[in-house]
């Protein structure tokens, strides 16, 4: 084997290397330079502004900084700012002491003062923003809203902490204020023990007559709160931004109008829902862009502007007062009968009690009624009611689009019995419901038309058509083709003529088709 043999000349630059290597490392430990090691990266308002150890508690170093800022201040400070600390992990990266970031960190955050800007409280309530100056002028604030609902000051604002996730948010609430807590003048005091008995009867008497049958009623103001959420925050505002208590009040008051979504029930009518929101019923045609105030259907989703203020106040009132009353029916279900039908088998009679109910209003506004306790003085006897069980059978548009050209009513000085859809000839007429055809032929000014008789006892009549598909005495179901759509008898083009028939009489298809 041979012996390696290193020159004079290697041997020293193998020791330069090794002397290179141990200095180095020498000024990466005296440095606290990164050789491998994790280490925080920390940034201010999204610029970075230097490198730590992992155990270095940035938080803390931060908020050192803040106070030793502000106590060098008169001032009340704000400082507008965001930081972050992420790891990282690369070579050769200089670390910086706690003193040394401290020292970064406050003179990054001077940076980050907002001169001539005040701290105030704002309150908000969804879009609408007011600044005050303190917790106490937003308790005067919310306090003179609620002094028109409570003239007799029982509920008092409480500025409490906002049960959310957010930190910081505070809500103001309504609650009742403490009675024991009323001071009574030395004065009143002595007149009510020298009326002893006496005043008590008094109070008795009074209570009896304004509730003079009061069984343990629930009566006067129950509850009271803000509708909408009251969010207070502090804040950092310019001293031109503070808000004036009354004017304020004043404008969260006043009535704006706001979009609310409302749903067709059975029996509504454009007129009487624009008169129960508060609106018209032009306003509500042009929001919804409809056809004409009768073009609404049940289920239908309405926009409707409703004038409301930016906060209301709910009341729960208990109540008492005396009506007539009706109990309700006995129903004997028939099922041979449609629900259409019903006939009285017996009179009820009339009653008279004492209710208690629990209402709510909101902003003078009664939302909702339930009553919760009542006193009978005259029985009502329930009327005796037979009511079919059967769901009568639901009619459609009798074809597929179409242009709608007229509608039931008077027209060139007679009544016009049914509606009118424009329509290439040929186009398919479909039953509107099922039933039996009980005419299919001409018919004069009808020409080639179809009546089916319907087993709620209506009828539905098809005129005008080119060609019939359907015979008399022939079952039809709901959407099955009967005829091709013309311009026969008494017409000015081809179209589809639709009637439906009632008890005999000629009734507005509209109001009973679903399209």
């Amino acid at each position: 084997m041979q012996k390696k043999i290193f020159t004079k000349k290697a041997v020293l630059q193998i020791l330069a290397v090794v002397a290179m290597a141990a200095a180095s490392a020498l000024v990466c430990i005296s440095q606290k330079t990164a050789i491998g090691q994790n280490y925080q990266v920390v940034s201010l308002n999204g610029s970075v502004v230097g490198y730590t150890a992992v155990e270095t508690d940035v938080k803390s170093i931060l908020l050192a900084a803040r106070r030793e800022i502000a106590a060098e201040s008169d001032d009340r400070l704000c400082m507008d700012y965001e930081w972050e600390s992420s790891a990282d992990n690369a070579l050769f990266v200089t670390l910086l002491s706690e003193d040394e970031l401290k020292d970064i960190l406050k003179e990054k955050l001077q940076e980050t003062v907002l001169e001539g800007k005040e701290r105030v409280y704002t309150v908000a309530i969804d879009d609408y923003r007011a600044n005050f100056s303190s917790l106490e002028d937003v308790e005067t604030f919310l306090n003179k809203v609620k002094e028109a609902s409570d003239e007799a000051g029982a509920y008092e604002t409480e500025i409490c902490l906002y049960d959310s996730h957010i930190s910081g948010i505070l809500q103001a609430v309504l609650t009742e204020t403490d009675p024991s807590e009323e001071v009574i003048p030395e004065a009143t005091m002595a007149d009510e023990l020298l009326a002893g008995v006496n005043a008590s009867v008094a109070y008795a008497m009074e209570y009896a007559l304004a509730n003079p049958s009061d069984g343990g009623y629930e009566t006067g103001v129950l509850d009271m709160e803000f509708v909408e959420t009251v969010e207070v925050y502090e804040n950092y505002v310019d001293a031109d931004e503070l808000s004036d208590i009354d004017e304020e009040v004043i404008e969260v008051t006043k009535e704006k109008e706001s979009n609310k979504i409302y749903v067709v029930e059975s029996g509504d009518c454009l007129s009487v829902i624009a008169m129960d929101h508060d609106t018209t019923v032009s306003s509500i045609v042009a929001l919804n862009d409809l056809e004409d105030a009768d073009s609404i259907g049940i289920g239908q989703e309405l926009i409707i502007a409703v004038p409301e203020p930016d906060l209301m106040i709910r009341i729960t009132m208990g109540e008492v007062y005396e009506e007539d009353y009706t109990a309700d029916p006995v129903i004997i279900e028939n099922d041979s009968w449609y629900t259409t039908k019903e006939v009285v088998l017996e009179e009820g009679t009339t009653g008279h009690r004492e209710r208690n109910d629990v209402v709510v209003y909101e902003n003078g506004i009664e939302v909702s009624r339930e009553m919760v306790q009542q006193n009978i003085m005259v029985e009502s006897t329930p009327a005796v009611i037979e009511q079919g069980t059967i769901i009568p059978p639901t009619y459609i548009k009798p074809i597929s689009g179409g242009t709608f050209t007229s509608g039931y009513g008077m027209r060139w000085g007679r009544l016009h019995k049914g509606v009118d859809w424009a329509c290439p000839t040929g186009t398919t007429v479909y039953a509107s419901s099922a039933g039996t055809v009980i005419q299919a032929g001409y018919n004069s000014g009808y020409g080639y038309n179809v009546v089916i008789s319907h087993p709620d006892g209506r009828m539905t009549r098809y005129a005008h058509n080119s060609k019939l598909l359907v015979s008399v005495g022939q079952t039809v179901e709901q959407g099955e083709a009967i005829a091709l759509s013309g311009s026969t008898g008494n017409s000015t083009g081809p179209h589809v003529h639709f009637e439906i028939y009632i008890n005999g009489v000629a009734v507005d298809p509209l109001k009973y088709i679903s399209y």
